[in-house]
């Protein structure tokens, strides 16, 4: 017997030291490895402090820090689990189906180390009651009702307590979680909620209690509340930046209903917001917005199932359905505020805004456009008359040769009365006598006339608007004005039995006529200005008129006259000034008329010609000057670092 005993501890010795002298190589060889220096590892740089919660139950054995020196072969697992309650000073019970082998060399391990080594491996359950080890496999543990008849509330904060409780039930207290090997934890839905207090109601043990109550104490954190200010740009603008370009997987969050627009469309400051802060019902308090808030979009953690396999099983996770922040906008205030989010996530937002809260570049810039209009006629004509008693005629002015309507050739008779028929004289009751037509009484007489009419006309129309450029955003300079398109007339029935009609007129207006810029500026911080310039200049070319149902004289059409430009991408330098010109459109006709054969006749049929000549030219210029707004902060700026 004493040479099995000095047997057992010289084998106990040399194993100690043969791994002692493993680990110390080992660790020298990692020192090595990673260059630590001396033994010291390096520190390592975080932003976030890693928290964890142990999901062990509390459950202790008696004796558990003894040393366990174990070395068995194929060996009945009740054998052993009974050597251990020996050795812990404690009775044991096995349920029916605890059963199997194991083999094991086990050597300077804690008792309780062991036990739970052994229980997990062959996939078993213990508890501990009256100093009582009671041992059996995962899926046969005793009820909670077997084990504990009380009700434990723990109040939560700031968290949803139902989200909390869904998670429990379904990752902690699963059968696939961690009451299925925790001696003395339950297994399934042992957790409910009370919303209206929002408490957790635990119907599980002891060791379920304070396991539930370290999950509460991890997760039921009260939520940082930042809020930043904006200063060049909209809180709307900046908020929906902030959502699609730092987290896109947020959800947008509308505001349908309040004031038509989602939270996620910029609109501007309090003008824009006005609206949502209005009492729909009718209160006296209607369209006046004090300070009110909109969501822009909130991060949440769904609830989501992962699934993991454990060996020959696959099992489920559900995470905590929890809010990861939240992004809201104040208009009125200038602000956005962020609800929960961690520090990195809180650093990066200020780090964005730091960098895009910044002045929009602007610039003044002076439009010139100047249109030139020059036209000129000049006309000669030859009029030749020839009255007698048998004969007359007029010939030239334009007219070609014709007979005077008032002498005319008379091959019987000697004249009548002419009558206006659109002269009636009411009281007389007749039509008024335009003229006696008749022989030519006198003389024969041959008459000669001449109009020569030299005419020039020069217009200039001068548009000089001076505007405030804000890059990236479009102006528009609009010089127009209203004209009349179109007149239509139609008679109304009066119903009346005199059968007297009114006249009703409806007029189309336009408001086109004159000159309209649209501007859209890029500067740049090298001194230039980029420009989208699209000038608009429409005048009026003519009129058409047309008869009416009236029988009046209506305007049927407007004919415009247009010079339009589309430029891109123009670029300027600051203070100096781009000059678009060369839009010149020129038109020139020439009307002659003659008296037949003797307006052909060289020299002399000059005086039986008559000639009109028109000349028309018209000519668009466009300056453009920018000079860009430096303010005087961003001036001592500048000079601070030259």
């Amino acid at each position: 017997m004493r040479n099995k005993i000095r047997e057992k501890i010289v084998a106990s010795v040399m194993l100690s030291a043969f791994a002692i002298t493993n680990s110390m190589s080992a660790t020298f060889a990692m020192n090595e490895f990673y260059g630590y220096v001396d033994g010291v590892k390096p520190a390592i740089r975080s932003s976030e402090v890693a928290s964890s919660v142990s999901l062990r139950s509390n459950v202790q054995i008696p004796n558990a820090d003894s040393v366990v020196n174990l070395s068995l072969r194929d060996a009945d697992v009740k054998q052993v689990l009974r050597m251990f309650a020996d050795q812990a000073g404690m009775n044991i019970i096995f349920s029916p189906e605890v059963e199997g082998t194991v083999t094991m060399d086990l050597v300077d391990i804690p008792l309780g180390e062991a036990l739970s080594l052994v229980v997990k491996t062959h996939k078993l359950f213990y508890d501990i009651q009256a100093n009582t080890l009671v041992v059996s496999s995962a899926d046969t543990a005793l009820s909670v009702a077997e084990r504990n008849n009380n009700i434990t509330v723990i109040p939560v904060k700031y968290v949803n307590a139902l989200a909390i409780s869904s998670f429990l039930n379904k990752s902690v207290f699963s059968a696939k979680g961690a009451g299925a090997v925790n001696p003395g934890m339950s297994k399934g839905f042992i957790v409910a909620t009370n919303p209206a207090t929002n408490e957790l109601i635990v119907t599980g043990t002891e060791n379920d209690v304070a396991l539930v109550r370290r999950i509460v104490e991890q997760f039921d954190k009260k939520p940082t509340i930042t809020t930043f200010k904006v200063n060049h740009t909209t809180p709307a603008e900046m908020s929906a930046a902030i959502c699609s370009s730092l987290f896109p997987s947020m959800s947008v969050v509308s505001t349908e209903g309040a004031s038509g627009m989602a939270a996620g469309v910029p609109t501007g400051f309090a003008s824009d917001d006005s609206s949502d802060s209005g009492d729909s019902s009718g209160g006296g308090a209607a369209g006046i917005a004090v300070g009110g808030g909109k969501v822009a979009c909130v991060l949440s953690s769904q609830q989501m199932t992962e699934e993991s396999t454990n060996g020959e099983e696959t099992f489920k996770l559900d995470s905590l359905p929890l809010m990861n922040l939240s992004v809201t906008y104040f208009p009125t205030l200038g602000t956005i505020q962020v609800i929960g989010g961690s520090d990195s996530q809180l650093e990066m937002i200020r780090d964005y805004i730091a960098m895009n809260d910044k002045k929009t570049p602007q610039a003044y810039l002076e439009v010139q456009i100047i249109s030139l209009s020059e036209s000129g006629s000049k006309t000669l004509d030859n009029t030749w008359s020839y009255y007698s008693k048998n004969f007359s005629f007029n010939a030239g002015g334009g007219q070609g040769f014709k007979t005077d309507p008032m002498y005319p050739v008379f091959f019987s008779g000697k004249g009548y009365m002419l009558v206006d028929t659109d002269s009636w004289d009411p009281e007389k009751g007749a039509y008024e006598t335009a003229g006696t037509v008749g022989r030519w009484g006198g003389s024969a007489q041959l008459v000669y006339a001449v109009n020569y009419l030299v005419e020039n006309k020069k217009g200039r129309v001068l548009a000089n608007p001076r505007v405030l450029l804000t890059s990236g955003q479009q102006s528009v300079i609009d010089l127009t004005s209203d004209y009349v398109s179109k007149v239509t007339s139609q008679y109304l029935d009066s119903g009346s039995s005199s059968g007297s009609a009114q006249v009703q007129k409806e007029y189309e207006i336009s408001d086109d006529n004159g000159i309209k810029i649209t501007i859209s500026p890029f500067i740049s911080p090298d001194g230039y200005v980029t420009l989208d310039i699209k000038p608009e200049y429409k005048t009026i070319a003519s009129q058409i008129y047309t008869t009416g149902e009236t029988g009046d004289q209506e305007l049927a059409v407007t004919l415009l006259q247009r010079r339009d430009l589309d430029l891109k991408g123009v670029r300027i330098k600051d203070g100096e000034t781009l000059v678009i010109g060369g839009m010149i459109q020129e038109t020139e006709t020439k009307t002659v008329s003659k008296i037949p054969f003797l307006g052909d006749i060289p020299v002399i049929g000059m005086f039986f010609r008559s000639t009109s000549t028109a000349k028309e030219k018209t000519e668009m210029v466009i300056m453009l000057t920018p000079q860009i707004i430096i303010d005087t902060e961003d001036a001592i700026v500048d000079d601070n670092m030259l």
